[in-house]
C-alpha cells in the first residue's frame, strides 16, 4: 500500500487491500454503509506516518525532518497476526516527492520463522546489507571496504541491527537469515 505525503491513500494491490479490510474490520462501523473504492487508513499506521514526517520528534521543535529510511512496525490492537511495516521513501525518480510504503503482514498465512520477519522489515536497505556480509562470515574491516563505509558505521549499522532484531551475536543473525 502506498500513502502520499501527506497520508492519504494512492495504490494497493489486491492482497494488500484485503489485510487492510480485515484490519478494518475490528473497527467500530460508522453511520451509512458505502462503496468506497479507496479503503480508510487506520489510525495507527496514520500516526506511524506521522512519527516518521516528522522525525519522532514529539517535543514540540518548529521544524524537525523526516526520518527518511526509517522504519515503524505497527501491529494490530486486537489481532496480533496482523501488522504493518511503514517506511517513509523518496521517489526514484522525483527525489522531492515523499511516499510512505506500508506492507501488510498476516502472520497465519505467512509463517516464517515465528514472526521474525516482520522484524527483519524493519531494517534499513543499508542494515540489510550488512546484515547478508555477515550471514556471509565477513569480518567488519571486510564489509567496510565492500560496502566502501567506515568501520565505525559498519559497527554502529551491526549494533542497530542486533537492537531492531533483539540478537547478542553474529552468529544468531546468520542464522536467523539462513532461516528466512
Amino acid at each position: 500500500m502506498v500513502l502520499d505525503a501527506r497520508g492519504g491513500f494512492l495504490f494497493s494491490n489486491r492482497e494488500g487491500a484485503e489485510l487492510l479490510s480485515r484490519w478494518n474490520e475490528a473497527r467500530p462501523k460508522t453511520g451509512v454503509h458505502s462503496m468506497r473504492r479507496r479503503p480508510n487508513v487506520p489510525p495507527e499506521i496514520v500516526a506511524a506516518c506521522n512519527g516518521l514526517r516528522q522525525g519522532g520528534a514529539n517535543d514540540g521543535s518548529p521544524r524537525a525532518r523526516p526520518n527518511f529510511g526509517g522504519r515503524v512496525l505497527v501491529r494490530h490492537a486486537k489481532n496480533q497476526n496482523l501488522s504493518a511495516v511503514v517506511a517513509l521513501e523518496r521517489s526514484s525518480r522525483d527525489r522531492r516527492v515523499a511516499v510512505f510504503c506500508i506492507l501488510l503482514q498476516d502472520r497465519l498465512k505467512d509463517n516464517l520463522v515465528a514472526g521474525r520477519r516482520d522484524q527483519l522489515a524493519l531494517l534499513t536497505i543499508a542494515e540489510r546489507r550488512v546484515a547478508k556480509l555477515v550471514a556471509d562470515g565477513l569480518r567488519n574491516s571486510d564489509i567496510a571496504e565492500a560496502l566502501g563505509k567506515s568501520i565505525t558505521t559498519v559497527k554502529s549499522q551491526l549494533g542497530t541491527i542486533f537492537s531492531k532484531l533483539d540478537l547478542r551475536s553474529r552468529t544468531q543473525l546468520a542464522a536467523l537469515l539462513r532461516s528466512v
